[in-house]
């Protein structure tokens, strides 16, 4: 009989750990999704600056997507080193 409990008490971690991860997608993604919504519009390489430094990474860490933060922030900052390289030339 203790090892039912046992094997029930088990199941019934790994469920909540599950129900845990659903919950933070659930909460971190919309977040994330509100944090990206300026990029998708048009705007200036100064806005684009300007935006960066609102990006939040603790919401990316929070479901497994820290290396897409680091290469978006990457991303972002070598358009931004190209277009004042650029301007550097005209």
């Amino acid at each position: 009989m203790g090892e039912v409990f046992e094997r029930a008490f088990k199941f019934y971690e790994q469920r909540e750990k599950i129900v845990k991860e659903i919950n933070t997608y659930r909460q971190a993604i919309p977040i994330i999704e509100q944090q990206m919504q300026p990029f998708q519009d048009s705007m200036s390489w100064k806005e684009l600056e300007l935006r960066m430094n609102d990006l939040k990474p603790e919401f990316f860490n929070q479901i497994g997507l820290t290396i897409t933060y680091q290469v978006l922030k990457e991303s972002l900052n070598e358009c931004l080193r190209l277009e004042k390289s650029i301007n550097k030339l005209s």
